[in-house]
């Protein structure tokens, strides 16, 4: 399991559902196919010991002028914005 971003914004999308958006500095080097596959179809969310998985339905990548990536990770409508926690980790949940 590889920590992708910490949660830094939730927000609702009317198509998208629920949108995770985070950074880690770790991935500013890579590429947007390589975090794609790090990501992968599943992913870990991680608060207060509680671990929960959810389906990745899209991706989005921004880089700023400073070259950092912004990861948005979509994860639906099962949940709301509001019932995620702000600083919660994002896990890969890819079989190794």
């Amino acid at each position: 399991m590889e920590k992708i971003i910490t949660v830094s914004l939730a927000f609702d999308h009317k198509e998208e559902g629920t949108i995770l958006v985070g950074a880690n500095p770790e991935l500013d080097s890579l590429t947007y196919p390589e975090i794609e596959t790090m990501i992968g179809d599943k992913i870990l969310l991680k608060n207060d010991g509680q671990e929960t998985a959810y389906t990745v339905h899209s991706i989005q990548i921004s880089t700023s002028l400073a070259n950092k990536k912004n990861i948005g990770i979509s994860i639906g409508k099962k949940v709301k914005a509001e019932d995620i926690q702000i600083g919660s980790i994002v896990c890969s949940l890819k079989k190794e």
